[in-house]
């Protein structure tokens, strides 16, 4: 396990996981059924106990380098590590993911958070303190368009039911190469290939994907005119996190 210092509000609020809360100087969120709850003096310990923990951090992937390279890359990228170093691509599960990131089309980060929970609360196991397991697809199995909608799911509804019906496919995917798995993953509907992108990146942990959204391809106009995210390699996946956190604390969104 490396030593780095994780920039814990920066990892858990930057975009890639809606699962989380704070209260206070507590972190709080139900992951892959599990309710986790630590502060930033409790979670070294558990990391160095708790293998599922640790992984979920990607405590064995040595980001002190990766940013040094990135550092070093470019001013502008350096000033956004320098500014919110300690961001780590969380290795999430990746039918939690998959729905996270359908949820998220055209959607604020806090309206993606209400509706994730919308679902735990709706159809997720209580594991105690308000908290509930985000559910499975056989826990879903069943549920309609119509109540999807009723949660507030709107156009997305009938993307989640099919979700659903193919989420066997995550299974599958994890075996491919990025090309072929991101053909996959796009074979579920809503699915495109900015949301297979992050589901690749944050569950699969395929560190060289960067995915395009309008934030990055803003950023990538006004900054790297011309340039091919490959000049971030191999570590475009985190590159693109600092330049999103970045730019979007700037603007407050």
């Amino acid at each position: 396990m490396t030593g780095s210092r994780i920039n814990i509000d920066a990892t858990l609020f930057c975009g890639q996981s809606f699962a989380w809360s704070r209260e206070g100087d507590t972190y709080q969120a139900a992951i892959d059924g599990r309710l986790i709850s630590f502060d930033e003096q409790t979670l070294p310990a558990l990391l160095e106990r708790d293998q599922y923990l640790a992984h979920y951090f990607d405590s064995a992937f040595d980001y002190e380098a990766a940013e040094g390279h990135l550092s070093s890359l470019d001013p502008h990228l350096g000033a956004c590590i320098e500014e919110h170093r300690g961001i780590r691509i969380l290795n999430q599960d990746p039918w939690e993911t998959t729905v996270s990131f359908i949820l998220s089309q055209n959607n604020s980060i806090t309206r993606i958070t209400r509706l994730y929970r919308a679902l735990a609360e709706g159809y997720g196991r209580p594991l105690g303190n308000s908290c509930h397991a985000f559910p499975r697809p056989r826990e879903l199995d069943g549920v309609s368009e119509g109540d999807f909608r009723a949660l507030g799911l709107g156009y997305r509804a009938p993307y989640l039911v099919d979700a659903v019906k193919k989420s066997e496919i995550l299974n599958e995917a994890g075996a491919l190469d990025n090309r072929a798995a991101l053909s996959l993953l796009m074979e579920i509907k809503g699915v495109g290939e900015k949301v297979g992108s992050c589901i690749l990146l944050f569950s699969y942990g395929r560190k060289r994907i960067f995915p395009m959204d309008v934030w990055i391809k803003r950023i990538m106009a006004e900054y790297y005119q011309g340039v091919d995210p490959s000049i971030f390699a191999p570590y475009e996946g985190l590159a693109q996190q600092y330049l999103f956190h970045y730019h979007r604390s700037r603007a407050g969104g």
